[in-house]
């Protein structure tokens, strides 16, 4: 693996950021295809494999970047500038290096060393049968994004003992997320949806698969095996979801600023003078970018709190989330407005922004932006539990 440069970290020539922008020409001229064969080119994985981007966010000890989570975010938006199944791809891959300190470093290296990819599944719909130094794994589990090139899956299950599920002191099931070899696992082609076509996000089922007990972690009880920041700052693994938007919405601002700059439209008028597409054009850059400020401005503030050792600010851990769903809402909301006011510039397959419709709509699904987050924020400034996971 190439791997991404190590200085600088904004958009300067040498920074990785720089260095995903670099590789934006390479997606856009690959995004039919990656259509077409609804999963990511074997060329396309190499480019991102080699130039280290599945690994942004893991430590360098498990062959990562070991970039901050705005940096990171970062990257994913670039990247999603170019197609946005890409970067979705990238941006699921990452975020398995902010839970790789949960598993000991010689398993961490043995599952993401030398470019290795995880796809996973976080639902615990699995069955995990306790056995001597693991548990032999059985199940079926849906949006493995990325399976087409991934190397682990990730399958959370619900452990049994014998017949019996284990239960904590609180009388809840215990669940455990396990590392299974794409060997050991079967592909199921699921995957037909309005847009993210690319992304392979498929099920997929393990049967009778012994896994050992260090390739798993019970998700938000585990306490981490490495001390590193991203640990005092969860909210921070999931900003990329709402960076991946925003830059779907800066690639359909580029392109409607430029049909509007050339069009003509109904009695050969330039469109650049229709009044009406101006103040539209406007509201989506600002909506964008507004929203953009906010979601990085605070991630950098929350990182900062995190690398003084710091994990108390409750407040601005939600404000984290709510900008990621706030970020997702405000670019989908831009990408709308753009697709309606150019007609029949947008309807057809093929189209730019056609295609950016129909992925935003798709990625802005997502639980980790979604209104549960946003309900979860308000409960947060109410001064109630959030009632939702990694706030």
């Amino acid at each position: 693996m190439v791997g991404l440069p190590t200085s600088s970290t904004d958009g300067t020539v040498g920074s990785p950021v720089q260095a995903a922008r670099d590789l934006v020409p390479a997606l856009a001229k690959a995004s039919l295809e990656i259509e077409e064969l609804r999963r990511l080119p074997d060329g396309i994985v190499k480019l991102l494999r080699d130039a280290g981007m599945f690994h942004i966010a893991f430590p360098h000890y498990a062959g990562g970047g070991d970039y901050d989570p705005v940096t990171a975010a970062r990257i994913v938006e670039e990247l999603a500038t170019g197609d946005a199944s890409a970067a979705w791809c990238v941006m699921l891959a990452a975020q398995m290096g902010g839970f790789v300190g949960f598993f000991p470093e010689d398993e961490a290296k043995l599952m993401f060393g030398n470019g290795q990819i995880a796809a996973s599944s976080a639902r615990p719909i699995g069955r995990a049968v306790a056995k001597d130094g693991g548990y032999t794994v059985s199940g079926r589990w849906p949006f493995a994004s990325g399976s087409s090139h991934a190397d682990w899956f990730g399958a959370e299950c619900i452990v049994y003992d014998g017949d019996d599920t284990r239960k904590d002191a609180g009388g809840n099931e215990v669940t455990r997320m396990l590392m299974v070899p794409r060997a050991d696992v079967v592909l199921h082609d699921t995957w037909f949806t309005t847009g993210l076509r690319g992304t392979a996000s498929n099920d997929f089922s393990v049967e009778s698969t012994f896994v050992p007990h260090t390739r798993g972690v019970q998700m938000l009880v585990d306490p981490p095996l490495v001390d590193r920041p991203i640990h005092r700052a969860m909210p921070l693994v999931f900003i990329n979801h709402a960076s991946h938007s925003i830059g779907i919405a800066r690639a359909s601002i580029r392109v409607a600023t430029e049909l509007i700059r050339t069009k003509r439209g109904w009695g050969d008028r330039p469109l650049r003078e229709n009044a009406r597409l101006q103040a539209s054009l406007a509201e989506s850059i600002i909506a964008v970018e507004s929203a953009r400020s906010h979601l990085y401005t605070k991630s950098a503030e929350l990182w900062q709190e995190a690398v003084d050792g710091r994990d108390d600010n409750a407040a601005l851990r939600s404000h984290v989330r709510l900008g990621a769903s706030h970020g997702a809402r405000a670019s989908l909301h831009a990408v709308d407005v753009l697709h309606g006011i150019l007609g029949t510039s947008s309807i057809f397959a093929g189209s730019s922004l056609e295609r950016h419709f129909r992925d935003i709509r798709t990625a802005s699904t997502h639980v980790m932006i979604g209104q549960l987050t946003i309900e979860a924020a308000g409960r947060v400034e109410l001064g109630m539990e959030p009632d939702m996971p990694f706030f």
